[in-house]
């Protein structure tokens, strides 16, 4: 079965953290999960390079997600300019673990769905807590 890849581009160390947590809680790295921390010295070129590598490792003829933790960043223009030169990849921003944890659950399908459920999963959780403290 072909997967969808799943490719995680922030601010270091941001991308990695998340990966280790991901990590724990399924037992093991997602083999569909490949991450691109971008670091302030990083040259903005040299990192482009670096993620179209990771995007050719991970397409598996069902599309690349590509999943940012902030637009207008660097590492959201950086997330912006793959996608526009990948024709098969879907970009969401506003990364959250919940938003990966439900990616990496969906990466059998395409990356349209992919993108789909990592939006949906991404806005669930975001709950203000009913406890008050007036």
């Amino acid at each position: 079965m072909s997967n969808s890849g799943i490719l995680v581009v922030t601010h270091a160390p941001l991308g990695n953290a998340l990966l280790q947590v991901v990590a724990h809680i399924l037992g093991a790295s997602p083999e569909c999960l490949k991450i691109l921390d971008v670091s302030p010295a990083a040259e903005q070129e040299s990192i482009v390079d670096a993620g179209m590598l990771l995007l050719k490792q991970l397409d598996q003829h069902e599309g690349v997600v590509i999943l940012s933790d902030c637009k207008g960043s660097t590492p959201g223009n950086i997330a912006e300019q793959l996608h526009s030169i990948t024709f098969n990849s879907s970009l969401v921003y506003g990364l959250n673990l919940p938003m990966l944890l439900r990616a990496v659950n969906y990466c059998g399908q395409s990356h349209h769905a992919v993108a789909q459920a990592a939006v949906a999963g991404g806005k669930k959780s975001i709950i203000e807590s009913q406890i008050r403290h007036d």
